[in-house]
């Protein structure tokens, strides 16, 4: 991968092929590499493809106390025009849906919110994000190995075993700091309802994700001037790339030619 640096951010990222330019953004605990096994079928179909390790995960690294969506977009957006990037279509799986609304406020995009919402946290869900910072600085690994497997469907997790593992296995290499810093960025976040309101973004939906249940979304959506495109795969958590990745792409494609 290839290294950019803005101010305190350190960018690892490739690309891949030429065409239309499709950034897909990993989740919280991720890396790019979350997307392996998806954006191959893009390539095919002649597209060209932006993965991004984003700060505090994988090769990027953050040197702080909060690592704000709006700093991960400003570096992204920074990368893109170094690339003479222009008018990506954007998939952003959970935090990674979180920095792309960000980037939205800084360039022309289109956004597609992959098991990720556009509303900021509740004062439960705060709590439950400092509740998180301090366990990772006690016990990081235990806090790891017990929340990565809920966020598979319950009846997916013995078929994700081993994407499970790897799963954790990779959050385990992340500081524990920079983990934090990611929590608290989260936490920090403001809502999108004003982009919503403004952009057609389109919204994928696992319908037994339990960190955004189905009834909260459509609750959320509710509040909208106007109803964006929202694709639900049955039998999916909040990892579809690995528990339905062929309902996954087929929606993707959707999004794109919508």
């Amino acid at each position: 991968m290839q290294k950019f640096t803005h101010k305190s951010i350190h960018l690892h990222y490739q690309i891949l092929g030429e065409g239309k330019p499709l950034l897909f953004l990993h989740g919280f605990l991720e890396d790019h590499s979350i997307w392996n096994s998806i954006y191959p079928f893009f390539i095919e179909k002649k597209f060209q493809i932006i993965l991004i390790d984003l700060p505090c995960h994988g090769l990027s690294r953050f040197l702080g106390e909060t690592c704000s969506m709006t700093e991960m977009a400003i570096a992204l957006d920074n990368l893109l025009v170094e690339k003479s990037i222009k008018n990506p279509t954007v998939f952003g799986h959970s935090m990674g849906g979180y920095v792309g609304l960000e980037l939205m406020r800084l360039r022309e995009i289109n956004l597609t919110l992959v098991h990720s919402n556009f509303w900021e946290d509740s004062d439960v869900k705060k709590k439950d994000r400092n509740r998180v910072i301090e366990v990772v600085k006690k016990n990081k690994n235990l806090f790891l190995s017990e929340s990565i497997p809920n966020l598979f469907a319950a009846e997916n997790r013995k078929k994700c075993d081993l994407i499970i593992n790897e799963l954790i296995t990779k959050s385990i290499a992340i500081p524990a700091n920079e983990i934090s810093a990611a929590t608290a960025g989260m936490r920090e976040r403001k809502s999108a309802y004003d982009l919503m309101n403004q952009y057609k973004i389109s919204i994928i939906q696992g319908a037994s994700d339990s960190g955004i249940p189905i009834k909260l979304l459509v609750s959320e959506c509710k509040k909208l001037k106007q109803t964006p495109t929202i694709y639900i795969i049955e039998n999916c958590g909040h990892m579809s790339i690995w528990e339905q990745p062929y309902p996954l792409i087929n929606h993707l494609l959707s999004a794109i030619i919508k």
